[in-house]
This record gives C-alpha cells, sequence and structure tokens, in this order.
C-alpha cells in the first residue's frame, strides 16, 4: 500500500515470527523482536503500559491454557505499521475450545516493534 515490497515483506515476517514465538511460549524471543521501550495498550482499561509488564501478564495467561494459536484473517500496511485482525484459538487444560477476536496495531521503529495497540473482543 504505497510501500516497497521488501519492506512489507520484512513487517510480515517479524509479525509472524512473533505470534510463532508467543504460540511457542518464547516470551523472550518476543521481547527480542521490540524496541527497548516498546509499549502496549489494550481496551481493558489500564492504558498504556511497557511491553514487560505486557509480557508478565501474558506469562501468567500462557499459565491457564494448554495451547494457543493465531489466526491472521488479514494485515494491512503502512510504511513502519501495520494493522492486523486475528482469531486467537485458545485450548484449556481440560479440553475447552475458544476463541478471540483482536484487531491489533503495530508500529515499528528500526525494524523493531515500537508500539503495539491491542483491541479484544
Amino acid at each position: 500500500m504505497g510501500q516497497d515490497v521488501g519492506t512489507e515483506q520484512e513487517l510480515d515476517g517479524a509479525l509472524t515470527a512473533g505470534l510463532r514465538l508467543l504460540e511457542s511460549r518464547d516470551l523472550a524471543g518476543f521481547r527480542a523482536l521490540c524496541t527497548p521501550g516498546a509499549t502496549v495498550w489494550q481496551n481493558d482499561g489500564d492504558g498504556t503500559r511497557t511491553i514487560d509488564v505486557r509480557l508478565e501478564q501474558i506469562a501468567t495467561f500462557l499459565d491457564t491454557v494448554e495451547s494457543l494459536r493465531f489466526e491472521v484473517v488479514r494485515r494491512f500496511h503502512k510504511p513502519g505499521e501495520a494493522l492486523q485482525q486475528h482469531v486467537l484459538e485458545l485450548v484449556a487444560p481440560d479440553g475447552t475450545r475458544s476463541r478471540v477476536h483482536a484487531t491489533t496495531y503495530f508500529r515499528f521503529e528500526g525494524g523493531l516493534i515500537a508500539e503495539i495497540e491491542e483491541h479484544l473482543s
């Protein structure tokens, strides 16, 4: 969308790698894809927090699920930015399955994620 294909491919590659790291519970690997000062906003009413605080929350959440998988529905690009719609497919320890729909905005600096905005529904 007005950006050269190589850059768009790099953003897609970073985002896809990040999702696979989260699925495999490699939070340190995901953290390495982010700038030191990366921030996350989520529509939970708690406002903006650091990526490290958000990853601590994710670690606690991961303790409650057997598995998770991201199904990317679509992704839109602008230079240094991406907007992604996805479904998070969850399996609880008792086998119960659930799906969480989300729209997530990513802003990049120097090839790393600098800002994430998550809207879960």
